[in-house]
């Protein structure tokens, strides 16, 4: 069983007691440990283990900070459930040489994970999982028995951490402070019983001075029945929070507060592609970006960022789905802002990951500028304004079931369509970069990839033209089907 751990776009999750135990819960951090002490690059200064709301995660790091204590490394553990974003930014801080985080993010309850952040403060790239995943089968080949004991060596290279009043401040930093705190905002906010909820409490209350409604604070495994996921069919309690309390706005975190979600003051969810093309939108405005800056997003990441880019003479770098593509960018420099349709975003001159904490920040700050600007006027009016200077983009994702026998051979027919016309309009480029991307004439796009860890194929769909929207939407699942017979 544990030789079927594998790491995924963004670490190792499972089930837990069923894959996910302390046994290799040990077995992993041991294989990060021995990446760590075998890097000559490091500096062994120590690695940071945080962890989430979710069942046994507060065990799960103390088995974790165990075992790299015992293979000789310094280690210091979160005193609480503690955000990811907040223990990646916590590695560069103290100069550390990563961190292990204990999460399955927006996965139901029943799952668990451990995300490896390196020294950098983003999601590890694939150089870096696969020297881990090859310590995994270094210590599976040295204990064909099974007998593995995981060192120990106590508390005496474990210290606990308590402390992050830094990231509070340098998230605050970025805002403009001034602006929220004479807006008379009105916010709510849904942790959904994730580790997002004390941290965000104190930013709002001690450093904006918000006095915010806060729905599903509080820790529950089971996450209230539903999944810790931001999208807006789990919204509905921040959608009537908003909307009976006349509120300005609604911030959602998912478990480990690395995604994001909104309602706006009219009650209206706006999807990640478009708060990612609106606070763009909104740094231009405002002149918060400098002539040599780009964007970077995902190939299934919506166009409206290239319009708006387009418009100013600022380039868009397309990268494959996952962040850590977004954050090798952003390592670079000069990114204004990396995002990805799932809800992920950073901006520059913060962290290389995703931070649901500070994308909720940047729409409350959003809205105070709108209330101080125009009255009654509130996101999805400004997402309106938007589409009035750069067309309406309708986009979705459709996830269809497919056995992985039949995977390759959809990719290879999506693939030989360059030149074709579907639906009367011509195809005229096709990108391989992550999958099979199509690109129409009229700037309408599909794009076809394999999920890494699901039956699944998923199939994002984009187009200023309604109509043939909806008719791209229904021949993606009609030629599937037939493919898959």
């Amino acid at each position: 069983m544990t030789q079927k751990i594998r790491f995924g776009t963004d670490g190792w999750r499972a089930i837990i007691a069923d894959e996910f135990t302390f046994k290799n819960v040990g077995i992993v951090s041991m294989a990060i440990g021995n990446y760590v002490s075998g890097n000559n690059d490091l500096k062994k200064k120590g690695i940071i283990i945080g962890y989430d709301n979710r069942f046994l995660s507060e065990e799960f790091a103390r088995q974790a900070g165990n075992t790299l204590a015992g293979l000789g490394l310094k280690v210091y553990i979160s005193k609480e459930s503690i955000p990811t974003p907040v223990i990646a930014f916590m590695v560069i801080e103290l100069k550390l040489d990563g961190a292990i985080m204990i999460t399955a993010s927006h996965n139901p309850p029943k799952y668990n994970g451990i995300k490896f952040i390196p020294y950098y403060g983003g999601p590890a790239e694939d150089k870096i999982t696969k020297e881990i995943e090859s310590n995994l089968a270094d210590i599976f080949k040295e204990n064909k028995d099974n007998d593995l004991s995981i060192p120990h060596l106590g508390s005496n290279n474990i210290s606990y951490i308590s402390d992050f009043n830094s990231y509070k401040k340098k998230l605050t930093g970025i805002l403009n402070k001034n602006l929220i705190k004479n807006s008379n905002i009105k916010v709510a906010v849904d942790t959904m019983h994730g580790s997002g909820s004390k941290i965000m409490s104190e930013i709002l209350t001690d450093y904006l001075n918000i006095n915010a409604r806060f729905i599903h604070n509080f820790k529950d495994p089971l996450f209230g029945e539903k999944l810790p996921d931001p999208s807006e069919k789990n919204l509905n309690d921040l959608k009537n929070e908003v909307t009976f309390n006349n509120l300005d706005i609604g911030i959602a975190l998912d478990g480990d507060a690395d995604r994001f979600g909104v309602i706006d003051g009219r009650g209206v969810f706006i999807s990640p592609n478009n708060v990612i093309s609106m606070i763009l939108y909104y740094f231009i405005e405002i002149g918060r970006y400098n002539v040599q800056d780009s964007v970077v997003r995902t190939v299934a990441t919506t166009h409206l960022i290239d319009e708006i880019a387009a418009k100013n003479n600022i380039k868009v770098i397309e990268k494959p789905v996952g962040f850590k593509y977004i954050a090798k960018e952003m390592l670079k420099g000069n990114i204004i802002i990396g995002g990805e349709e799932s809800g992920g975003l950073s901006i520059k001159g913060h962290i290389p990951e995703k931070d649901g904490l500070l994308a909720g920040l940047l729409l409350i700050e959003i809205q105070s500028y709108l209330n101080k600007q125009r009255r009654n006027f509130y996101l999805s009016d400004y997402l309106n304004e938007i589409y009035n200077k750069f067309g309406t983009f309708y986009n979705t994702r459709l996830d269809i079931v497919v056995h992985e026998s039949k995977k390759e051979k959809i990719i290879d027919y999506f693939s030989s369509l360059k030149g074709e016309l579907i639906e009367n309009k011509r195809v005229i480029v096709v990108d391989t970069m992550d999958g099979s991307k199509l690109l129409f004439e009229d700037k309408s796009w599909l794009l076809i990839r394999p999920s890494g860890t699901e039956p699944l194929i998923r199939c994002y769909v984009e187009s200023t033209d309604k109509n043939y929207f909806i008719k791209i939407c229904d021949f993606v699942k009609n030629k599937i089907n037939k493919l898959i017979g």
